[in-house]
């Protein structure tokens, strides 16, 4: 879409959704959200509350994770937002700093988190805003006069650490007003604020100058200058139209070794969470045909968040899983699959963090097919595999794919949080490969599509040799007897 310039799709119609049982899916929405929907918070929950962004050093010399009640999560959800985790996750080496390069508690310590944190922007709060029929709604309208603002949303925690940590910046003006900014414009601020990064370490390191960069003094946590090329970027507006289309093509066209300052995944700019504290995010960011996405499936992220088991009772993981790498390969299966269930329904991850969900019983008495989380599951997988296959038809063999050494923790840090951690992706990733029926570099055998009838996808990728499946088929024919045997496919 982006390649054809379309910035929008129109639907207009005036036919109805067609359900199976209205009047049960109906009744199963209204007893799920009469549970979850979140009370005022009395007095005593309102002191937890302002407690929360500020337990960051304890988290910290704790270790203490995000494992906390699902009442809780609503709670903190509801009234602070994603943003709660501006201050913890800077302290606890979860959030990336100085372009990945550095280490929150001693480069963004709490004395300038504390700056941007979920308090302070509960300063400019109106009221709550959220998506249609979520119980939770974990969004806000903020009124900033500041910024001659009227109304804004409340930025997410991607959005906050994108310019705030990533860049070293604490002013909270300018984060409000790059949110705004990009809400308005259609910007994606992961990638915004990645590229500003990785031009600021360009300039850092003398690959750029005042005198090509139209004057601009591109340093860490300076908010006037990342404003003004934000605006410039947005705009393609001189030197903003050298960095509009992300920082790797920013750095083919710079050259000058600027490559070892991209922290990006097929060009994707990595997200705000840090493989280290999750190491299956290493194989998410490397390897999903959706590259450097948080949102793709991590067992380690989503066990943190919301275990998937709590969430679907009846779902259940490999119970060594935590211990054995031979087992957490097979959960991050399973999870592959229902992250792909979840999002094929239109439903919010988040839902997984508050306890069980009418899942089946939902889709059911809107579709009528009474299925079970097994049929769903082999469901899932036939969306991974297409997703797969349409990378490798088009050329892209994710299993050719490397992070850059910051991001996962090579070399290590010698202090902080992830003090001597590496994160761990690319044998997990021919471990996974093999419980899902791939060889090694990602390409799904003939069999397994096959098997989850998915037959025309095998021609797509084993039949006439066009120009983008002469490289995925070479490479299939290479590694063909590495396979293991296919009996080793994961099922539940």
């Amino acid at each position: 879409m982006g390649s054809k310039n379309l910035k929008m799709l129109a639907l207009k119609g005036n036919k109805k959704i067609p359900y199976h049982d209205k009047a049960q899916f109906l009744k199963i929405v209204k007893e799920y959200n009469k549970e979850k929907i979140v009370p005022e918070p009395g007095r005593m929950t309102r002191g937890i509350l302002k407690m929360v962004p500020r337990l960051a050093k304890f988290m910290r010399r704790t270790r203490m994770g995000m494992k906390i009640p699902p009442g809780l999560k609503k709670q903190v959800w509801r009234n602070l937002g994603t943003a709660a985790g501006n201050t913890l996750c800077a302290e606890t080496g979860d959030s990336p700093v100085k372009n990945w390069n550095g280490i929150g508690m001693l480069d963004f310590p709490y004395s300038k988190a504390k700056n941007i944190s979920a308090l302070e922007l509960q300063k400019y709060k109106v009221k709550n805003y959220g998506c249609y029929s979520c119980p939770v709604q974990c969004g806000a309208i903020l009124i900033v006069p500041e910024l001659n603002l009227e109304e804004t949303h409340l930025p997410e925690y991607e959005t906050c650490a994108a310019f705030g940590s990533l860049l070293l910046n604490d002013d909270l003006m300018s984060i409000l007003e790059l949110n705004d900014i990009c809400n308005r414009e259609g910007v994606d601020t992961i990638s915004l604020g990645g590229t500003i990064a990785f031009a600021i370490e360009c300039f850092e390191n003398g690959i750029l100058n005042k005198e090509n960069m139209d004057g601009l003094d591109l340093t860490w946590g300076n908010s006037e200058t990342i404003l003004k090329l934000a605006k410039k970027i947005i705009k393609r507006e001189g030197i903003g139209e050298l960095f509009a289309d992300g920082s790797k093509k920013a750095s083919e066209k710079i050259g000058r070794r600027s490559e070892q300052f991209l922290m990006n995944s097929f060009g994707c700019e990595i997200a705000m969470h840090n493989p280290r504290k999750y190491p299956s995010l290493a194989y998410s960011y490397a390897y999903d045909p959706t590259p450097g996405n948080h949102n793709a499936a991590s067992i380690d992220f989503m066990e943190e968040m919301g275990p998937m088991e709590k969430f679907a009772k009846g779902l259940k993981l490999p119970k060594s899983w935590h211990s054995n790498i031979n087992q957490k390969q097979k959960a991050q299966v399973i999870s592959t699959s229902f992250t792909q269930v979840i999002n094929s329904t239109g439903l919010c991850l988040f839902a997984t963090l508050f306890g069980e969900y009418p899942l089946l019983d939902l889709i059911n008495s809107l579709i009528g097919w009474y299925y079970s989380y097994k049929d769903y599951y082999e469901i899932g997988l036939r969306i991974q595999n297409q997703r797969q296959a349409f990378s490798i038809r088009e050329g892209i063999i994710l299993g050719e794919n490397e992070l850059p050494g910051r991001i996962v923790g090579y070399p290590p840090d010698q202090k902080g949080p992830n003090k001597n951690i590496t994160a761990e992706y690319k044998n997990f990733y021919k471990g996974y490969c093999e419980k899902m029926g791939w060889n090694e570099e990602g390409i799904p055998l003939p069999e397994t599509l096959e098997d989850l009838g998915l037959n025309h996808l095998v021609n797509d990728l084993y039949g006439k040799k066009n120009e983008f499946q002469k490289k995925s088929l070479k490479i299939f024919e290479n590694s063909f007897k590495r396979v293991l045997p296919y009996k080793n496919l994961v099922r539940i």
